[in-house]
């Protein structure tokens, strides 16, 4: 099935990154273009659809959607609540996707010159080139700030659980 059938009847899907990454996401597509594909994340641990991922089209090398085994493991199928949540029509590349997050509380960017490391933060800065994040860690302290190539980022992610944990923990203790 051709992929704006899939994305226009919500139907979930796994998107492989090999040979490019050696990585699975798993969801369902809100939107792909030549530069992006977006979609509401699969979180596989707690079975239920959990926030929003972005990531570079050009590393999709295959995707393919769910069976019906695998659709039976969705335990509570919240996806309805990520529908027509984001501007998608002013969402076409990194930079536009970046700019509509500014007001993001968190998000997580992973680059392309390390799979295993991530900066999560706040937007406090965007250029056409790069954006600045302040950073929070695991702890949900604030360390300074981190600049980015907007053309080395892989994969954005933001309002999933992880980033919800830490701002849970932002406003459990203020003072940190």
């Amino acid at each position: 099935m051709e992929m704006t059938e899939t994305i226009k009847k919500r139907i979930p899907i796994h998107v492989d990154l090999a040979p490019n990454r050696d990585e699975v996401y798993s969801g369902i597509c809100l939107k792909s273009n030549d530069d992006i594909f977006i979609f509401t994340c699969f979180n596989e641990e707690t079975k239920v659809f959990d926030g929003f991922a972005i990531i570079r089209n050009y590393e999709i090398d295959k995707y393919r959607e769910w069976d019906e085994k695998e659709l039976n493991e969705i335990k509570n199928d919240n996806s309805s609540d990520f529908l027509n949540k984001l501007p998608l029509e002013k969402m076409n590349n990194m930079f536009e996707c970046l700019t509509e997050l500014k007001n993001e509380k968190l998000i997580a960017i992973f680059n392309e010159s390390d799979d295993d490391s991530y900066f999560v933060g706040k937007i406090e800065n965007l250029s056409k080139n790069e954006v600045e994040l302040k950073l929070l860690n695991e702890d949900s302290e604030w360390i300074g700030n981190e600049k980015v190539k907007i053309k080395e980022i892989t994969y954005i992610g933001f309002q999933t659980s992880y980033e919800k944990e830490l701002l849970n923990k932002i406003v459990a203790h203020p003072s940190i």
